[in-house]
């Protein structure tokens, strides 16, 4: 059995609405941080439901020798962890008992209590874990949802924009954490992102999605190439290293409307 996910002929959409068009993604191994990256409305978003099962999808999606689209939903629920965009309603509950009922939507044996222990410790949420998400700000209401799906150790993690409402430090702290817990479990994590900086600095593959395409896949500063920024994003770009060693990327320039972009045709 080959270990890892992999996409064959992926597409998905919303009615008769295309999003996505036959995706093929080679098999990206356990153990992996994977950006899925891409201008606004390139389907990020789409790409992660899909794989979640929240969105209707033609071809296969492959984790560990299994196709995720035959699978019924309750085995694809264990395997599979989601953290939307959307933050988490500020209820009455407060962050210890919201990460409790997503542990026991899947999980029902008595080792609940240490294994969200052991994820507050690992974000630093111990301080929050008796306070209510009511009381909580968007930052720290984004946090619990991570607790929610990093508590259920799933197999494959989709996080869509983890890091959108947090500060720097907030920031690097979800994705070393998301990156020890990865390597821990011989799991697979896909984060969808916005900031190149740190998929680059934090991610093993960046996947780049544009016009409807996978338009490359590969180690981040081979996959943000100058002509994959331009044909992606529709800027004139490149990627260089910082005083500490790190690759950043630099914007140059918008390449004007009538300059031809390379874009793939839709």
């Amino acid at each position: 059995m080959t270990r890892g996910l992999s996409l064959h002929d992926l597409s998905v959409g919303y009615g008769r609405r295309t999003v996505l068009s036959g995706l093929e993604l080679e098999t990206v191994p356990p153990g992996s941080l994977v950006a899925v990256i891409g201008p606004n409305a390139a389907g990020k978003s789409t790409l992660l439901k899909a794989i979640a099962g929240l969105r209707p999808a033609s071809g296969r999606i492959v984790l560990d020798g299994e196709d995720l689209t035959a699978m019924a939903a309750h085995r694809r629920v264990r395997l599979v962890g989601y953290l939307p965009q959307a933050l988490p309603q500020g209820t009455s509950l407060v962050a210890y008992e919201a990460v409790l009922a997503a542990l026991r939507a899947v999980r029902g044996d008595g080792s609940a209590e240490a294994a969200i222990d052991a994820v507050f410790d690992q974000l630093g949420l111990r301080d929050l874990a008796l306070r209510r998400l009511g009381e909580m700000s968007g930052g720290q209401r984004q946090m619990v949802g991570l607790a929610q799906a990093l508590v259920r150790r799933p197999r494959l993690l989709l996080l869509d924009e983890p890091t959108s409402a947090l500060d720097l430090r907030w920031q690097l702290t979800v994705l070393e954490t998301v990156r020890a817990i990865a390597a821990r479990d011989h799991s697979i994590a896909l984060l969808a992102m916005h900031d190149l900086n740190l998929a680059l600095r934090a991610c093993d593959l960046v996947v780049v999605l544009a016009h409807g395409r996978l338009l490359t896949a590969g180690p981040p500063e081979q996959a943000m190439s100058p002509d994959v920024l331009r044909r992606a994003y529709g800027i004139e770009g490149r990627v260089e290293r910082c005083s500490q060693g790190f690759p950043i990327v630099l914007s140059d320039r918008a390449v004007p409307r009538s300059e031809p972009s390379g874009s793939i045709p839709p």
